[in-house]
């Protein structure tokens, strides 16, 4: 399956009442007629993918990473500045779509779990044979993972969701009790292991080559990963306030596990690459479809509406996502160098110049083309009503080789777990559960490998085991997770479940003022670019007030 196709064009679906309900219309074909013919019945369940969020320039053309510390968005008009600027409430959210497009999805895959043993069972499609029996086994464990997912994307917005686990008539909506973050996580957790124990086949686990027919399809690996983020959501400071230790170690055990089961599993799943090169034009994970690190994405897709928007404006492009200076300064120096004030750009971690695009930068060797940020300079600040607001384009999701006046394209797909995001995930659950006070030392050996692996990678200094307290552990990792896994859609939340909303998204996000002297020399300012507002209650999204009015049972979210 190399794109999902939608396959209900026989067979439509409109929304409804108060969780998003779809009925049917009057069509050529009845839903019996649709689960009854195997085109058609898995069909149905390729469409269940259609809600699967991608994160490209998905608000407004902006990147979501504008809605955190790690950007700023160049176009004033885009609706992303409303998450800096306290605008969000309960009848203007840009994300409110988000509530109707996972329902959806829910309800999707439930009635597809609820034929399987009704129509299609029935129609005799699932014995057919051995292979057929394969086949609607993994579709099965697709349909849960894609349960769990639409509701994790949920319960992270929300955290007081409604749960669906069967096909709702408008009536049986309205009795659909309001959970809580604990329950839904929980629910989550338990479509994940189901999930894990239909998808145990070679046709879809990691463990072996995955064929072009189950390209963009969901895997053993990604109902781990799925399970292993929503352990770390539930440990966290925004729902764990009692520091319950083991909700921190369920996380831990989920993450090492895995980690442990990839070890020399002839590298079907690892960090790629394992060191970044200084001369690499483009990262792994990102430019080759199905990489061995992506544990889940969507289809890929040829386009090239990411360069459009994102490419410095010299290049033809918009350059909507200007990374912060906030961001920059998380960029380590390679290991046995130091950051030069008046260079501040050369011998940085060997992501720094994956990710960004700065004054000065070649970005491709064999071209000649250099991006200039300064004041005057052909990308810099003031040059054009979109041009970088920080000193900086975003350049991680880019392909700077395409000549975008021919109208050029390349593969991608948004990537929504790999295997990076374990080994951080394993190390924040494993600091937090260890040790009494921020005080003690860390001296647990497989945190420092982990986090080492992805600084050797980076090409920055390692941390030696029992160096750090556990206080300073806690730093290391959340700013590893920063710069690893920077404009991925992750900051936004990481903040939020961290509960320090007010200590990084309050008050004056900062850029760089790059001025170029008379001698040809640069010199550099730290300028205040934004100032953002946030509050306690934004932790969570308030409910959709369309929503409360459909259904009087449901609570908008304290505070809100």
């Amino acid at each position: 399956m190399k794109r999902i196709t939608i396959i209900l064009t026989i067979f439509l679906l409109f929304i409804t009442g108060c969780i998003s309900l779809d009925k049917d219309v009057d069509t050529n074909l009845t839903k019996d007629a649709v689960f009854s013919d195997e085109r058609y019945a898995s069909g149905f369940l390729n469409s269940a993918y259609r809600e699967i969020i991608n994160g490209y320039n998905r608000i407004d053309n902006a990147m979501f990473a504008c809605a955190s510390d790690e950007a700023i968005c160049s176009n004033s008009a885009s609706s992303v500045h409303a998450f800096n600027n306290g605008a969000i409430n309960q009848a203007y959210n840009p994300e409110a779509d988000v509530w109707k497009n996972m329902y959806t999805g829910i309800r999707k895959t439930n009635m597809f779990l609820g034929e399987l043993n009704n129509t299609i069972k029935t129609a005799g499609l699932i014995d057919k044979n051995s292979i057929s029996i394969a086949n609607y086994k993994r579709m099965k464990g697709e349909a849960y993972f894609l349960r769990a997912y639409y509701h994790f994307e949920l319960a992270k917005r929300w955290g007081n969701i409604q749960l669906v686990d069967t096909v709702l008539t408008e009536e049986s909506s309205l009795a659909v009790k309001q959970s809580t973050f604990t329950e839904a996580i929980r629910f989550i957790v338990k479509d994940c292991d189901t999930a894990m124990v239909y998808l145990q086949n070679p046709l879809l686990a990691k463990s072996q080559p995955i064929t072009v027919d189950n390209y963009g399809r969901a895997t053993t690996a990604s109902a781990i990963a799925l399970k292993s983020r929503a352990l770390l959501y539930l440990a966290s400071p925004w729902n764990n306030s009692v520091e319950d230790k083991k909700l921190w170690k369920d996380a831990a055990d989920v993450a090492i596990a895995f980690i442990n089961s990839v070890n020399g599993s002839s590298n079907l799943i690892a960090l790629d690459p394992a060191v970044f090169s200084a001369a690499m034009p483009t990262i792994s994970y990102i430019s080759i479809p199905y990489d061995k690190e992506v544990l889940f994405a969507t289809g890929y897709d040829n386009r090239n509406d990411i360069e459009i928007n994102n490419l410095p404006i010299s290049f033809s492009g918009k350059g909507y996502t200007n990374p912060t200076q906030e961001l920059i300064d998380c960029f380590d120096p390679i290991k046995g160098k130091s950051i030069d004030p008046m260079n501040p750009y050369a011998n940085r971690d060997r992501r720094f110049n994956l990710y960004f695009y700065f004054n000065g930068q070649k970005p491709l060797t064999t071209r000649t083309d250099t991006v200039f940020t300064y004041v005057g300079g052909k990308d810099g600040l003031g040059r054009s009503s979109t041009a970088t607001k920080t000193g900086y384009y975003m350049r991680k999701f880019t392909n700077f080789s395409l000549n975008l006046s021919k109208g050029e394209t390349s593969r991608r797909a948004w990537i929504h777990f790999r295997f990076a995001e374990i080994l951080l995930n394993y190390c924040e659950a494993q600091n937090e559960y260890l040790g009494s006070s921020d005080d003690d030392i860390v001296s647990d050996a497989t945190i420092y490998d982990q986090l080492n692996k992805l600084r050797t990678r980076g090409g920055v200094a390692t941390y030696a085991t029992g160096s750090l307290t556990k206080g300073k552990m806690r730093q290391a990792i959340h700013k590893e997770r920063r710069v690893e896994l920077a404009f991925e859609e992750h900051r936004f939340w990481d903040v939020r479940r961290w509960k320090e909303g007010t200590l990084y998204f309050n008050g004056t996000i900062h850029g760089m003022q790059i001025s170029k002297n008379t001698d040809g020399k640069y010199s550099y300012a730290v300028i205040g670019v934004e100032n953002r507002v946030y509050s306690p209650k934004m932790d969570w999204y308030p409910i959709p007030y369309t929503e409360l009015l459909k259904n009087p049972k449901l609570k908008q979210n304290p505070l809100w």
